[in-house]
């Protein structure tokens, strides 16, 4: 495998000089019919389980050849699905172990709805969920040194990986047993599928916050609000739900940040919904305003009062799924409200960094 990379990335740039004729060429023959071959055999794939294919491109060379392995139970094509793929860099300076997902399907699926980030949101959600090594595969971003817009696709798909410099090229050895190890993040990946289709856990993938988050707003409903010291206090440990693994929240805790608000929303006191059947009070839900998914970047924990606010489920659905102007809006707002709580637990964060996290 070594040997064939190498192979790709000192002769390809030439040959891509060429005219284009792939049965003919003596790279793209290698490519597409040998680097195959050695594959199956070094990496011991079944050819019934795994179908593995190489592109050097359609109609005319392709900046970014690849090698793709799937599952044949997930996809056989690299339009759809997920499956993992050598992405060759266009300097052909290295090349990209990625752990990747079918664009061209993604494209489809959300034309006129920036399928671009479509497809970051779901490598950011599988990254939450899958439990791998950052040190056997630290790329979390790739860059195909590419402008075209199947590289910019390839790199906005990026699970995880690994890259390889021309360089410093590993052994054999090492460039089987990554695969391996990366096969097995593609075997959990195929077991948290299940018997959904690509479509189906797709929208699950995309809608598995407001999947947890309605559960989570029940247990707050039914639970006896905490009693907080308002100091810093130690991050919560992680949970894993069987689907991801996340920061734990405690609904206790989110009581006691509603009941401080007198079940009121934050954003406008005005905002009565229905009083709940549990509570008796005015229906509102919790929402963390810096957001559990940034809780590596703090030494003190975020789920605490002080960042947990009250909101009316139209302003809390506002705040997820509404335009920008609307979203800065509100966040601002509730930030101006919450700044100095948010200090005496010593979870600061400036303005304008909150409002990227919220895109």
């Amino acid at each position: 495998m070594r040997h064939a990379y190498h192979r790709v990335l000192t002769e390809y740039q030439d040959q891509r000089t060429k005219m284009f004729k792939p049965s003919k060429n003596p790279l793209s023959t290698f490519m597409i019919n040998e680097i195959p071959r050695i594959l199956r055999e070094q990496l011991h794939l079944n050819d019934r389980e795994h179908k593995v294919q190489a592109s050097v491109g359609m109609g005319n060379w392709t900046e970014t050849p690849w090698i793709s392995v799937f599952d044949r139970d997930i996809t056989e094509t690299a339009t759809k699905g997920f499956y993992i793929v050598y992405l060759f860099r266009k300097d052909m300076n290295g090349v990209y172990l990625s752990l990747n997902q079918g664009t061209t399907h993604l494209q489809r699926k959300y034309k006129k709805k920036n399928p671009g980030s479509k497809m970051e949101e779901i490598a950011l959600k599988l990254q939450d969920t899958l439990s791998y090594s950052l040190e056997d595969f630290p790329s979390t971003k790739i860059d195909l040194i590419s402008k075209t817009s199947n590289s910019k696709n390839y790199m906005a798909s990026h699970i995880c990986g690994k890259y390889y410099s021309l360089e410093q090229l590993p052994s054999n050895q090492e460039i089987q047993d990554d695969f391996q190890k990366l096969l097995k993040i593609y075997q959990q990946l195929k077991s948290i599928i299940g018997v959904r289709t690509t479509d189906q856990f797709i929208d699950y993938l995309l809608n598995l916050e407001e999947i947890e988050d309605t559960q989570y707003q029940s247990d707050v409903q039914l639970v006896t609000a905490s009693t907080t010291e308002i100091k810093p206090q130690q991050i919560p440990a992680k949970e894993n739900t069987g689907e991801r693994i996340k920061w734990k929240r405690n609904p206790s805790i989110a009581k006691e940040s509603i009941h401080l608000a007198d079940y009121l929303c934050e954003v406008n006191a005005d905002h009565l919904t229905f009083r709940s059947s549990v509570t008796g009070k005015n229906f509102v839900e919790a929402h963390h305003l810096i957001p559990l998914s940034l809780q590596d970047l703090f030494r003190w924990s975020l789920d605490v009062p002080g960042n947990i606010v009250s909101l009316c489920p139209n302003c809390h659905r506002s705040i997820h799924h509404a335009d920008k102007p609307t979203k800065q809006i509100i966040i601002k707002k509730l930030y101006d409200l919450r700044q100095q709580s948010l200090q005496s637990f010593e979870i600061d964060i400036p303005l304008n960094d909150l409002l990227k996290h919220y895109k």
